[in-house]
């Protein structure tokens, strides 16, 4: 039997594919806990003049797991912080395909 669930946040992996020289990448995985969204305010983020993705992620985006600095030091969630990150291009499109991926319900990606 299926049952409706009101859950409110899901810590969720990202995998971020990070530009190198000569067309390569490197792939990368944090965990990003979201807030899933009722359809209706997922619509009107995007309805509201100028609603884009960072909108979304502003308002999705409530916490991480597993992002450091460039000195490898752990990288702490916080409003400002996270505008850091959706403010990378690379980085904000993962973002929002592992939101969609999981308020969609589909599976999260298997690490080999």
């Amino acid at each position: 039997m299926f049952k409706i669930e009101q859950q409110k946040t899901v810590i969720w992996p990202v995998p971020v594919s990070i530009p190198r020289d000569g067309g390569r990448i490197t792939r990368s995985t944090f965990d990003a806990e979201f807030e899933l969204l009722p359809q209706n305010e997922f619509t009107a983020i995007y309805q509201q003049d100028g609603g884009n993705d960072e909108d979304l992620l502003r308002r999705v985006l409530v916490g991480w797991q597993g992002v450091a600095d460039p000195d490898g030091d752990p990288f702490d969630y916080s409003e400002e912080r996270r505008e850091l990150l959706i403010g990378i291009p690379y980085v904000r499109t993962a973002l929002v395909s592992a939101y969609l991926d999981c308020s969609f319900g589909k599976a999260a990606a298997r690490k080999n």
